[in-house]
């Protein structure tokens, strides 16, 4: 059955995947969007604060795919896609993907997206709540990587309502392939586009930093490393340093 989006536009709230997944808990459909003007406490990959002025895109989205855990982890790389395939109908600059779900214009962060999950029954996740920010208007001065916006990456200047339908409309059929195809069908995709592939990167860890080069990723999204030694390292989640070109 067909993905059918209902929207939810709010002036202002603490975070669009927190009040998601309280309605997640309380059982709403999949398909449900909360897309708020400005978030007062947005969050980012591993507990970062994700500024949240208004002019730029917040939402996320309530999906219920009936995936196992694992195949549930991949929705951000493909999430990724459909945010890179908008980018690039829009920009002249080059768009690349950073892992693990980071999209990148001209080398610079332009979105951020927080996938998270909750109970399982049959070994399915019983939802997942996709969070999307898109600088569409400006972006923070600092951060852990660098970063730009539509407008300052020379694209058009969209409302976030505008932002938000284009980029639903590239999300339902990746999702949808997604859903009854796994992951498979986008991996050779999200590499094309990958940034640093090949390239030495630096991995920084939890508790270590690793080094060595950005050899592939497994089915499963894993990054495979090649280390000096000529042994391999797989890495599940870290943050990932592409050295220039």
């Amino acid at each position: 059955m067909s993905l059918i989006f209902r929207v939810e536009a709010l002036a202002e709230i603490d975070s669009t995947n927190d009040a998601l997944k309280h309605r997640a808990l309380a059982g709403a459909e999949e398909g449900l969007v909360l897309r708020a003007d400005v978030q007062t406490a947005g969050r980012g990959r591993r507990g970062r604060s994700w500024v949240s002025e208004a002019g730029n895109l917040y939402m996320s989205i309530l999906l219920r795919p009936s995936k196992s855990p694992a195949e549930a982890a991949t929705l951000g790389f493909v999430a990724a896609i459909a945010l890179g395939r908008l980018l690039r109908a829009l920009l002249t600059m080059p768009v690349r993907h950073k892992w693990p779900n980071d999209v990148l214009v001209d080398g610079r962060k332009i979105s951020g997206i927080l996938l998270e999950s909750g109970g399982i029954t049959g070994g399915y996740v019983d939802w997942l709540v996709l969070g999307i920010g898109l600088n569409l208007r400006h972006h923070p001065a600092e951060g852990l990587y660098p970063t730009t916006d539509l407008v300052a990456a020379g694209g058009p200047i969209l409302s976030p309502d505008q932002a938000m339908d284009l980029l639903l409309a590239e999300f339902r059929p990746v999702y949808e392939a997604w859903r009854s195809g796994g992951f498979a069908a986008f991996r050779q995709e999200w590499l094309a586009h990958a940034s640093g592939l090949g390239d030495t990167v630096l991995a920084r860890l939890e508790r270590e930093e690793v080094t060595g080069r950005f050899d592939d990723i497994d089915p499963d999204g894993t990054l495979v490393m090649g280390l000096a030694d000529g042994s391999k390292r797989r890495i599940a989640a870290g943050d990932i340093f592409v050295a220039p070109r």
